[in-house]
């Protein structure tokens, strides 16, 4: 009897490293579609620093990174995992509401990791003087935002401002 439960608790444990091991394999693919896919974007508006930036706010390295004609493709790696991801190039630079793509890019991840979509006060120009990289948000959303905002690829840089990290 006891090797037959010498048998039985083995296979339970290495039952229980690999269902670990698949486990982190699906959240290591998953963090580096979205670590590749904000990049991507990044890369698309503002050029190869804006991508790793991201990428790393995301917890990513990028491992290529191609401009091509008006697309950006990035090849990103988080842990084992890998991804690419691409984007055109606009024309105009700032959409609508006079984000950059860079920033609309970690806007979207912000709201993804607080778990709704964060109200904008008002979209100005970043610390350096790019436009439409930087937003200023109420006083109630700024503090949500500070636990989250690295992890986003946001940097606070005033009480109730915040910009894509360089």
């Amino acid at each position: 009897m006891v090797p037959l439960l010498a048998v039985f608790v083995l296979a339970a444990g290495g039952a229980i490293v690999l269902l670990g091991r698949i486990g982190g394999g699906a959240v290591d693919r998953a963090s580096a579609r979205t670590a590749a896919d904000a990049a991507a974007l990044a890369g698309a508006a503002e050029g190869r620093n804006a991508a790793a930036s991201v990428a790393a706010a995301d917890g990513g390295r990028i491992d290529s990174y191609r401009e091509l004609g008006m697309d950006t493709e990035v090849r990103v790696s988080v842990g084992q995992a890998t991804a690419v991801a691409r984007a055109r190039r606009e024309s105009g630079g700032t959409g609508d509401n006079g984000m950059a793509p860079a920033l609309r890019a970690v806007w979207t991840r912000a709201g993804q990791l607080v778990g709704q979509a964060v109200p904008v006060y008002s979209v100005v120009p970043s610390s350096s003087g790019q436009a439409g990289m930087a937003v200023v948000v109420s006083p109630e959303w700024a503090t949500r935002l500070t636990s989250v905002g690295r992890q986003a690829g946001l940097c606070q840089v005033a009480p109730v401002q915040f910009e894509v990290c360089r």
